[in-house]
């Protein structure tokens, strides 16, 4: 069984992005990640579409970053337009959700960094064994 998640972020915040995907090494859990899965040379709009389109989970860490991106937002649009499944994962204290995702619940990762990305593995773990 193939369960694909595709993460959502700044290029500013890609060091907690390298943090999550260290948290799901081992699993055979698809991780979508534009930095690494876009290879040099292909349309970056295509291929994220593509990846938000087939994806089981939407991972979004949001941050001021994330806010000033209009990658970001455009991501979380689609995904949410087409139905996705989102976890918001919230990098900076006092930071609100944006419009579209405002009304999930969401791990606040600026509390403890470790914990809570061990809760989000075992959110995405429980997803995928639900699928």
């Amino acid at each position: 069984m193939v369960f694909k998640i595709f993460v959502s972020y700044s290029t500013m915040d890609l060091a907690q992005v390298e943090l999550l995907k260290k948290q799901l090494a081992g699993t055979t859990i698809e991780v979508f990640i534009a930095e690494h899965s876009v290879l040099p040379s292909q349309e970056l709009a295509p291929a994220i579409s593509k990846a938000i389109n087939e994806c089981d989970l939407f991972v979004v860490l949001w941050s001021d970053n994330a806010q000033n991106s209009e990658w970001v937002s455009q991501e979380i649009g689609r995904a949410d337009a087409l139905g996705k499944n989102i976890l918001p994962l919230v990098l900076t204290k006092g930071l609100k959700l944006p419009g579209f995702i405002s009304r999930l619940k969401y791990i606040s990762v600026y509390k403890d960094q470790d914990q809570s990305l061990s809760q989000a593995r075992e959110i995405i773990l429980n997803a995928y064994h639900s699928k």
